[in-house]
């Protein structure tokens, strides 16, 4: 059940992160034929990569964490015992689960000075890009736990196979 609820939220984070992604090349490709081929320059391009590039950033994370698909240095990790990797690898959890708390907590501290600064050709808040790091924060918060609970469970997973979240 949890697992279902998880791989949806997964699929829609992935296509959000795509669309952001998608998004903020098609401004700037955009901005670029209007610059070269127009001589016409739309000065609130600007704030809006930003938005989009930093949900992009976010939700891409989010996604590479919930899966594993980050890159990772595993060469000595490769090189230890499977119970040795099975402990460094719920303790490298247990370090994010910090990590992930403090993205939330200092998210919602950025946001609440940010709502009172708007873009510059926009009046548009700036903290609306800013909420992506709150928001991405709980994400990950959630799918954090979840591993802690599959180690715990014993049902630890192998990041060269299918994820948990991915089967």
């Amino acid at each position: 059940m949890i697992e279902k609820i998880l791989n949806k939220l997964l699929l829609v984070v992935r296509f959000l992160a795509g669309v952001a992604f998608t998004t903020l090349f098609l401004a700037h490709m955009l901005r670029i034929l209007l610059r070269n081929l127009i001589g016409i320059t739309w000065f609130w391009i600007d704030g809006f990569s930003r938005l989009t590039f930093i949900w992009a950033i976010f939700l891409g994370a989010t996604a590479l964490y919930a899966t594993d698909d980050h890159l990772v240095m595993d060469f000595f990790i490769a090189k230890m015992k499977p119970a040795a990797r099975k402990r460094l690898d719920f303790g490298i959890n247990l370090v994010f689960l910090f990590l992930a708390l403090v993205i939330v907590v200092y998210g919602f501290l950025v946001l609440k000075v940010r709502m009172r600064i708007p873009y510059t050709h926009w009046n548009v808040p700036t903290g609306y890009a800013y909420l992506a790091a709150p928001v991405c924060g709980i994400l990950m918060l959630i799918f954090c736990v979840y591993k802690l609970w599959l180690y715990s469970r014993g049902r630890e997973r192998d990041s060269s196979q299918s994820t948990e979240l991915e089967k």
